[in-house]
Parts: C-alpha cells; structure tokens; sequence
C-alpha cells in the first residue's frame, strides 16, 4: 500500500494488493474521519469511543453537541478552540423618559450565564448621548438598560436599534 499525497498517512491500495473491499474502504473511511471534525453528543460519548485504535492523535477535532463548541485534541488533552456566540438587534421606544428597558430572549439556551454586551446603533438627536446595558443575564436572555446622561432630561425615542452580542467562553 502506498499513502496520499499530501503526507496524511491515508493508506491506498495499490494494483498489485490483494483484493480487499473492506480493507481498501476502511482506509479511506478512517483515514479521511481522523481528519475531520468528528461529533459527539457529549464528553462522555466521545471519552467511550475514542479508545484503543480510535484513540485520538494530536490535531484532531470534535464537535460536542451539549456544549455547542469545537474542540482541538493538542497531545494530552481536548482544548476548545471556539466560543459560543449569539447575537442581534432589538428596538426600544420610550415617551417622555430619561431610561427604557426591553427583555431579549436568546435565539436558543446558553449552557452557563453569558457575557452581553450592548450597543445603541443610533446616533440621532439626544439618544446619541445615552448609554446602553444588559443587566438581569442569565442563560436564556437579558434586559437592556437604556439610560440618559442627564435624569433631568426627558425624551422620547421610537424604534431605537440597541444592537447585542453575547458570548459564553
């Protein structure tokens, strides 16, 4: 047998090898998945399947699916190697105040409590002046926390973009 020629180490069969379908497609199966990003339900799936000859090797990835994150295999040990990230928009209207709020719900559950962080995509009139804030976080959304400079200062705002990103590491 010879390997690729990218020097992956895939073993493929050559004319003069015995005819077998099932090693000739067992190496190119294992060889291209060792090199792929793999997925598991969890820590605990990916810990039972990776023994023995499926044990991994430096450079490996795998997908958890309970923790939504991608993880690289550096030797020893998994390392992640993403963070988990949702993002969006709401808009706030107000009369005659100097604050508004609004809850955002995130598109799906984070596993832990998120950092957000907000921002007012509005430069007009006294709204440019105001400042933005999530605040009551937890892992399935926030509140955001408009406020103006001034507590003297009444206005009213319709439709004000507050863009949002949170991001659990």
């Amino acid at each position: 047998m010879s390997t690729d020629i990218f020097g992956q180490g895939v073993n493929i069969a050559e004319l003069l090898d015995a005819p077998n379908a099932e090693v000739l497609a067992g190496n190119i199966v294992n060889g291209v998945l060792a090199r792929s990003i793999l997925v598991f339900a969890s820590v605990s799936e990916r810990s039972a399947t990776m023994t023995g000859a499926a044990a991994p090797v430096e450079g490996m990835h795998c997908y958890l699916k309970d923790t939504k994150r991608l993880y690289q295999y550096q030797g020893s040990v998994w390392r992640q190697v993403s963070s988990l990230t949702q993002q969006g928009t709401a808009n706030l209207a107000w009369a005659n105040s100097n604050q508004a709020m609004l809850s955002v719900n995130f598109p799906f559950a984070f596993s832990a409590t998120p950092n957000v962080f907000t921002n007012i995509n509005s430069g007009n009139g006294a709204v440019a002046r105001w400042s933005s804030r999530a605040y009551n976080i937890t892992n399935t959304g926030f509140t955001i926390f408009l406020t103006a400079p001034d507590a003297a200062i009444l206005t009213s705002g319709s439709a004000i973009p507050v863009q949002w990103f949170a991001s659990l590491n």
